[in-house]
């Protein structure tokens, strides 16, 4: 039996690197499938989540049996003895029939400290290798399946009613909208050090600006907005240092240009019929009118965010102190006539409230540390260096104004992969997008 288990163990560590390549690859196509089945076979349990969920068996077999390190064994034990006891908190408080609705909400809250903690073991031993341009094949995907769609008009919509946007073959506009927001930086990247040819770069800029005005939704635009501003302040210093002031000129051409285009364009794509149907909505005047009113920041900016935080919090002082410490999950009232699923959408506080103060301390737990070491990194100008540092920082604020990051599995694997991809330099500092260019 031992054998057995030895040749199967080795038998993983020499396809390890394979295997990790082809499940972040095929992450859009898994959520393509998700769509499709929800959209059209109206089926709930998706191919993508027992995929995802298999995944998450594999990477805590390797934790546990591959892996050398005790203390990250030591904390996926925590987490599943949490999720035992979150099982039975939930089963105590609102019977059998709720249980797997709870139960795989949790999971998927917790799918990234699990994830994480098994990349970062799998980079550590130098057992896989995931480079940038794997980001950027993903990236690509995702607009592939959003471009197509909309041209032919056979995409879902972003929207059930009264707003625009069309999210292409995907089915959930915040999730798949958080991602290329994130993954925008290494696009940037390969467009800046590629030796494709300009009419190609042209076209993946085109395609890409296409798809973000037309999902309907704030978060690609706002990404776009942030990674284009940081890029140019990046390289603003760098030809001030290096006296280079002809491109500086060019640069702010170029920036004025692409803001009287933006001025005259952006009125007739869908971000921004959803920003004045959203405005007229709320009735007010100028946009500077909603920093004057907390119900105008509730619902412009935060989509009511705060009220469903506010309701979720008062909720949370009538349960029971197991449910405070372990959690009160993710149906709330429940069997009452105030029964509700409604999220709060803000993942700090989401996994606070669903999963308690024990919950929140062992989640936070397994991803603090890595999230040290990323803030306390030492500053390297290299501009792959700040693709990283840019995309991971979107994902903070994207977890904090959106949601659907940290506890979505189809987001947060490529939450994990960054950290671990990050802190594990010597790993991505050997890509190179071509032999002229380094990173």
């Amino acid at each position: 039996m031992k054998k057995r288990t030895n040749n199967f163990n080795n038998f993983l560590n020499k396809h390890l690197s394979l295997i990790i390549v082809s499940f972040i690859l095929i992450q859009p196509i898994l959520d393509l499938l998700t769509s499709l089945e929800i959209n059209v076979l109206h089926i709930g349990l998706s191919l993508g989540s027992i995929i995802r969920f298999i995944f998450l068996l594999f990477c805590s077999y390797y934790i546990l049996f591959i892996n050398k390190e005790n203390k990250i064994k030591y904390i996926l034990l925590l987490v599943f003895l949490y999720l035992v006891s979150y099982a039975v908190v939930i089963h105590k408080y609102k019977g059998q029939e709720i249980l797997s609705y709870e139960l795989r909400n949790g999971i998927n809250a917790f799918y990234l400290p699990i994830i994480l903690l098994a990349f970062y073991s799998m980079f550590k031993n130098k057992a896989i290798n995931i480079k940038p341009n794997h980001l950027l094949i993903v990236y690509l995907i995702c607009i592939t399946f959003i471009l197509f769609p909309n041209i032919t008009n056979t995409g879902f919509m972003s929207y059930y009613h009264s707003k625009v946007g069309s999210t292409g073959w995907f089915y959930s506009a915040n999730a798949i909208g958080n991602m290329l927001a994130f993954l925008l930086p290494f696009l940037l990247y390969y467009l800046i050090k590629s030796n494709i040819h300009l009419l190609f770069k042209i076209l993946i800029s085109i395609s890409t600006l296409y798809v973000f005005v037309s999902m309907g939704t704030k978060v690609p635009v706002l990404g776009l907005m942030l990674s284009l501003l940081v890029h140019f302040i990046y390289y603003l210093i760098v030809w001030i240092k290096e006296k280079k002031y002809r491109y500086i000129t060019i640069s702010i051409g170029i920036v004025v240009v692409g803001v009287i285009a933006s001025i005259l364009v952006l009125p007739k794509t869908s971000f921004y019929k959803n920003i004045q149907i959203h405005k007229e909505f709320l009735g007010f005047d100028h946009y500077y009118d909603v920093f004057t009113d907390y119900k105008l920041i509730d619902h412009f900016i935060f989509s009511q965010r705060l009220t469903f935080l506010k309701n979720t919090n008062n909720n949370y002082k009538e349960v029971s102190m197991a449910e405070k410490v372990l959690g009160m999950g993710y149906i709330e009232k429940y069997g009452t006539d105030l029964e509700t699923d409604k999220t709060i959408e803000i993942d700090y506080f989401e996994v606070f409230y669903r999963h308690g103060i024990l919950g929140c301390i062992i989640f936070y737990l397994a991803i603090i540390p890595f999230m040290f070491k990323f803030l306390t990194t030492k500053y390297e100008s290299s501009l792959l260096n700040l693709e990283f540092k840019l995309s991971i920082t979107l994902i903070l604020l994207l977890s904090l104004f959106s949601g659907h990051v940290l506890v979505a599995p189809s987001i947060s694997i490529f939450v994990a992969l960054l950290i671990t991809m990050f802190i594990n330099k010597d790993n991505y500092y050997n890509f190179k997008i071509n032999k002229k260019n380094k990173a």
